[in-house]
């Protein structure tokens, strides 16, 4: 009964036509890669999901911590078994043969010869056990494995099972077709959801109630529903639904998610019956940075930080490393040199290894109560960065309905960079980028949840061209491109009128021509002194407020 007071947890997510569960690859990306002609169909409605909490009696958790387990178990024996089989695949010679006379059609650009080619290829792929349903065959030799109780029935149900392949298989599309570099398994902790093909089998919904299994779940819907928002969504046909789980600090909590046809509900006011979230009139540019986020609309300007209250947990996170840290030196001494540097393996004895030659670390029970601990801290930071994210989406929505942003690779920008440069001391400048903020703000996280919102209030949502367009380089008024240093965060403007980068670059995002490639200058030129007084008011604003340094704007005390 301990969910009965827990706060009513809800997530929507939206697949569109024309998006997420599109063509994976087109033919000509396809045999750039030196793939097949391969997409996935579209569902021929949209969907959404709805995530509520389920009241799990002590032996029904105990049950689905088990599924869960066994779950995670045959993933990681199908990963193992399709690993050999890649590894013998690109050892053999017709493999190889295959894989060069490829790269020289594609220099020569072959398309005849590139197809042929392309069909011998997925034969040898075939041949290797290398598709959706071999794998859906392969998962289920293991699923046969484990039995419930007095060996009746299977612990994880077929279609169960065979989602999991699935997702396996989706990662082996990656490494084959795509740009995926390898395929890892799957840890106990990172595994957190399993789902159903359908709401008939395997996991089913009905009249309150989720079944798997012989467990009999009862989901906790709000009794309060101010806005009407699960009512309405009850209403909905269930296409399939899955079981997902959190960590706590008093252990995992298992919720239900019910996948339904149409778009999601929109909340509407109680007492009016008025959107609670309207959507204004207009165009809007945003400019997203790695922490900020610049928005220029119609009569409004806004310079925001991305998710400002997830950093408070930050101190709580790093004291709680260093005390980890202590609690594993002081119980694996032998781990470590004297000046606090960890042992090499091959200088190690035997018994700090496992039968992998991997480190066997001990864990004392404070060590694993402060690991408890952490995984609850990086929940809660989540779930306030997740929280922020829609609450800035929805504000963001009231400023028009035609909503433009720059087309970013925030993955990239993570990643350190591979030049070795000296800077003007003559030292090796620091390889890192913008790992750490994009961990904490998750800024693609943001667009995604911005991009769901507009679309499912009606709106537009368009990515502009960077490349194209360089909003940070190009000036309307002199029609120029000037590049800058990253650390110059305000461009003069020939008149001597000093603007703050990332707002100058959101009002030419907002001013974009239509074909997303090209900022329209006459645009410009008739917006232009209305935004620099808005301009200057967020200005004032801030420097009033304690901002990131990204932002360039001077505090005021």
């Amino acid at each position: 009964m301990e969910f009965l007071n827990f706060n009513i947890d809800v997530k929507i997510e939206i697949w569109y036509n024309d998006n997420r569960l599109s063509a994976m690859w087109n033919s000509k990306n396809s045999l750039k890669k030196g793939g097949s002609v391969m997409a996935r169909k579209s569902p021929s409605k949209n969907v959404f999901v709805l995530m509520l909490p389920l009241q799990c009696e002590t032996w029904q958790r105990d049950g689905l911590d088990t599924i869960f387990q066994v779950g995670n178990d045959i993933k990681n024996n199908l990963i193992a078994y399709e690993q050999k089989q890649y590894q013998n695949l690109i050892s053999r010679k017709d493999w190889k043969a295959n894989q060069a006379a490829l790269s020289a059609a594609y220099e020569a650009e072959d398309e005849e010869l590139i197809k042929v080619l392309c069909e011998r290829r997925n034969e040898l792929l075939s041949n290797a056990g290398f598709g959706k349903y071999q794998f859906e065959k392969q998962i289920n030799k293991y699923r046969k494995h484990y039995r419930g109780k007095n060996g009746k029935g299977f612990l994880v149900p077929v279609h169960v099972a065979q989602k999991i392949s699935a997702s396996v298989w989706a990662a082996y599309e990656k490494l084959l077709y795509g740009n995926g570099q390898q395929v890892h398994f799957s840890k106990w902790s990172e595994f957190t959801t399993i789902t159903a093909k359908a709401n008939t089998t395997g996991i089913r919904y009905a009249d309150g109630f989720v079944s798997i299994n012989e467990m009999r779940l009862r989901v906790v819907f709000d009794k309060k529903d101010p806005y009407g928002y699960q009512r309405e969504a009850m209403t909905r046909t269930v296409r399939y639904c899955g079981i997902h789980r959190r960590w706590y600090a008093s252990g995992w909590k298992y919720f239900v998610q019910l996948t339904l046809d149409g778009l999601p509900p929109l909340k509407t006011k109680p007492d009016t019956g008025e959107l609670l979230h309207p959507m204004g009139e207009g165009r809007v540019g945003h400019d997203i940075g790695t922490q900020t986020i610049a928005s220029v609309g119609n009569g409004v300007v806004l310079f925001i930080e991305l998710a400002d209250k997830a950093k408070g947990i930050d101190a709580e996170l790093w004291k709680l490393n260093r005390a980890m840290d202590r609690s594993r030196r002081a119980t694996n001494p032998e781990m470590f040199n004297k000046g606090g540097t960890i042992v090499s393996k091959d200088k190690l004895p035997a018994k700090c290894l496992n039968h992998r030659g991997r480190r066997k670390w001990v864990k004392s029970k404070r060590y694993i109560a402060l690991e408890n601990l952490r995984r609850e801290l990086y929940r809660r930071q989540k779930e306030m960065r997740i929280q922020q994210h829609n609450e800035l989406a929805n504000r963001l929505l009231s400023f028009g309905n035609e909503h433009y942003v720059e087309e970013m690779r925030f993955r990239a920008l993570a990643k350190r960079t591979k030049e070795t440069k000296l800077n003007r001391k003559g030292k090796h400048s620091r390889k890192k980028r913008f790992g750490k903020s994009i961990s904490n703000k998750a800024p693609a996280l943001f667009v995604s949840t911005l991009k769901r919102k507009v679309l499912n209030a009606g709106g537009s949502f368009q990515k502009v061209d960077t490349f194209s367009v360089k909003a940070s380089q190009f000036n309307h008024l002199t029609e120029t491109y000037t590049k800058k240093n990253l650390c110059k965060r305000w461009n003069t403007m020939p008149d001597g009128t000093k603007v703050q980068r990332d707002l100058y670059s959101a009002f030419l995002i907002q001013n974009v021509d239509d074909s997303l490639k090209k900022v329209d200058t006459e645009r410009c030129n008739q917006f232009y002194n209305s935004f620099l007084n808005m301009h200057d008011k967020e200005i004032q604003r801030l420097s009033l407020l304690v901002t990131p340094s990204s932002m360039g704007i001077q505090h005021i005390a």
